[in-house]
């Protein structure tokens, strides 16, 4: 079993990981608050903003980012009072730790489930992207009692087959010893997101750690979802795609989703690639909580 279990190679790629982690961490909005939360796969650190007695906004990021990425959107996704609760998945570089292996998508689903569980949310808005974004999406296939709404951001292999250039650049980027091949190849992959240039790098600096050698990587790839697994998603959704995806032919994305996801709205965004748009991110995802909230209260008023 320890083979299948995600672990940094030793004390010292954690400590050099960390460091760089909590730098870009730094860059989120205060005061942010830290939780721990048991499951059977193992200990999920969670970070929380906001003391707003709404339903939680939940952020999962792609694989290796950390919730460091969501620093510049937090602030606009808690204005309304919905606090903000940025997980870090077990079996990736954080301080999560994992002590059970994740080898299927039912079991990605009973981890996050117990995480809100022990969160003690009983509904949440989900915001995924990249590899977030297949697990929220899979959450809303396998467990969606909880699931208020679905923001998707470029969910990889969930819609459409993940571009073969990108796989090959993320083994070279993993294998290779150059930290300026790893920058390019990043570089291009994320696109201009709109950050400020202090913390495009620090998020920068977080991934060339993750993609370094230090740490083992043993979660289960992302899949895709067939189309039955796609339609019997009822969450309002919002689908966000980058028009230039190095990752997602999102032509091929976005049809699907409208064959598939019947209460799904589409968002192409012109020159945008693999990264998280903020600008958009910080409009769509406080109008999708808007409209999931309101569809909820006219729902309730029918049953009155």
């Amino acid at each position: 079993m320890g083979s299948e279990i995600s672990t940094f190679t030793g004390d010292e790629a954690r400590e050099r990981f960390l460091a760089v982690y909590d730098h870009a961490m730094g860059f989120w909005p205060g005061p942010r608050e830290e939780q721990d939360v048991e499951t059977g796969y193992g200990t999920t650190r969670v970070h929380r903003y906001g003391t707003g007695d709404g339903t939680p906004v939940v952020l999962l990021s792609g694989a290796n980012a950390t919730p460091a990425v969501w620093a510049s959107c937090v602030a606009a996704f808690a204005a309304d009072g919905h606090p903000v609760l940025a997980v870090e998945r077990v079996g990736e570089p954080g301080r999560s730790i994992q002590t059970a292996p994740i080898r299927t998508p039912e079991a990605m689903a009973a981890w996050l489930e117990e995480v809100l569980a022990g969160l003690g949310a009983d509904r949440v808005h989900l915001v995924g992207h990249s590899y977030g974004a297949w697990v929220a999406l899979n959450q809303a296939v396998r467990a969606p009692a909880r699931i208020a709404s679905l923001l998707l951001v470029e969910p990889v292999a969930a819609l459409s087959p993940v571009k073969p250039r990108f796989l090959l650049g993320a083994v070279v980027a993993t294998v290779m010893k150059s930290d300026d091949f790893r920058r390019r190849w990043f570089g291009r992959l994320i696109g201009d997101t709109g950050e400020t240039p202090d913390v495009a790098e620090a998020q920068t600096r977080v991934a060339l750690e993750a993609l370094g050698g230090g740490f083992r990587w043993r979660l289960m790839p992302p899949r895709k979802m067939t189309d039955e697994q796609l339609r019997s998603v009822t969450a309002p959704t919002t689908l966000v795609l980058g028009e230039r995806s190095r990752a997602i032919d999102c032509a091929r994305a976005a049809a699907r989703a409208r064959r598939c996801l019947p209460h799904a709205r589409g968002v192409i965004v012109p020159g945008a690639g693999h990264g998280l748009p903020v600008s958009v991110l910080n409009s769509e995802v406080p109008a999708l909580v808007r409209r999931a909230e309101a569809a909820e209260v006219r729902e309730a008023a029918k049953e009155a």
